[in-house]
């Protein structure tokens, strides 16, 4: 899966190349090169890999290949391109008349990573005649109408309650509502289709009269997510990715103005932290959403629609929750908006002991790493917190 690597130091750098294979002494070499912009191509034919380090040598830059690849034992490798912004827009010219060993989808790969590099990318979500400008991150408000929620299951279940924090959240700086009627903490059991419907239908459609802002509905559930959408939804969160009701996907072609946010979970929400294994966190997750997106496409859901959300404490053990953290940029490299939802999760609680709800200070952590990697949405319990930690944040940066 190519993509733009986020390597901030030496270490990183040394990790990276010796995944690829690299030998001991082109590590040496190599790592402190990889502190400027770096990209990561997998599965890349041994005459492609040699011309991008020739070409990326003649131009002032380096490409790390597996040791092996130049006297031609190697037949593919992956290729870790050094340099930098520069270095990768004359490394792209040169790759204009190559037509063989796969250059032509990599050039293309290589104009979308210069174009992230250079934050010229400019993602508008229409949602339904709602049109939000990502830009500057956004604020998903989470309102849980449930009994059993990880953080605050059985405080919304009544309908006038859910109405007055729904409204709050808004008022609070809330660009966007999430409604859910389903819990999907681990463990979590399933609620029947007449349950869910109960619980979210009657919220939606009185909120949708009282706001302009998108609501969100948080299902799995194909007939739910019609529902809701006739009530008055106009985005659809499915934590599954389509995967566990075949009619989601019939659902949202019928509406071609409802965005689509995918999330990865390993396993199901009962049995997701049982044992959950990854060979390469970030990798898998790409390879997972790279083959969900390919899907909708194929099913006829437009490009401009799809958001992804890598899925915090979704079948992830610690460590993974927190390379994902500390790689999030890395999954801009598929060109769509990403949603980060790590709010009161349970990894906060396992760098400092505290309950769901005392877990403020760590959300804000992660809402201040996405800020300053340029994620798209938050998903957030504390919404006027996190509005704050924002508006001071885009402050501050508008002084640049």
């Amino acid at each position: 899966m190519n993509r733009i690597l986020n390597i901030t130091n030496l270490k990183d750098a040394k990790q990276e190349l010796k995944k690829i294979g690299v030998s001991s002494q082109g590590i040496i070499v190599m790592a402190p090169k990889a502190l400027n912009n770096t990209i990561k191509l997998t599965d890349v034919h041994i005459g492609a890999a040699n011309i991008l380090k020739q070409e990326m040598l003649s131009i002032g830059g380096d490409a790390a290949v597996a040791r092996g690849v130049v006297n031609g034992i190697e037949k593919i490798s992956d290729v870790i391109i050094l340099g930098n912004t520069d270095n990768i827009k004359k490394l792209i010219k040169k790759l204009d008349h190559q037509t063989i060993f796969g250059l032509p989808e990599i050039k293309q790969d290589l104009k979308r990573f210069v174009s992230q590099m250079l934050q010229e990318e400019v993602h508008l979500i229409d949602c339904s005649g709602h049109k939000i400008d990502l830009q500057t991150t956004k604020i998903m408000g989470i309102l849980n109408v449930t009994p059993d929620s990880f953080s605050d299951g059985n405080q919304y279940l009544e309908e006038d309650r859910a109405l007055e924090h729904a409204i709050q959240m808004i008022e609070d700086g809330a660009d966007i509502i999430d409604i859910g009627g389903e819990s999907t903490r681990p463990g979590a059991e399933k609620v029947t289709l007449k349950t869910e419907l109960e619980r979210v239908i009657p919220i939606i459609e009185k909120l949708s009269h009282q706001t302009d802002i998108p609501i969100s509905i948080d299902t799995n559930k194909a007939e739910v997510a019609q529902k809701a959408i006739r009530s008055g939804a106009s985005i659809v969160n499915d934590v599954s990715a389509l995967r566990f009701d075949a009619k989601m996907i019939n659902v949202l072609a019928q509406y071609p103005n409802v965005p689509i946010i995918l999330m990865h979970m390993q396993g199901k929400p009962s049995n997701m932290q049982k044992a959950p294994f990854y060979k390469d966190v970030i990798e898998d997750i790409l390879l997972f959403f790279k083959e969900r997106i390919e899907f909708c496409i194929d099913h006829g859901i437009s490009e401009e629609r799809i958001i992804i959300d890598p899925g915090i404490g979704f079948g992830k053990r610690h460590i993974d929750n927190m390379i994902i953290l500390n790689k999030i940029n890395e999954f801009k490299s598929l060109g769509y908006p990403v949603l980060l939802g790590a709010s009161r999760k349970s990894f906060i609680g396992k760098i400092y002991d505290a309950e769901s709800q005392d877990r403020l200070e760590g959300s804000l952590a992660t809402t201040a790493i996405a800020a300053n990697n340029k994620i798209q949405i938050v998903r957030v319990h504390d919404v006027k917190s996190h509005k704050r930690f924002l508006q001071t944040y885009n402050s501050i940066e508008e002084i640049k």
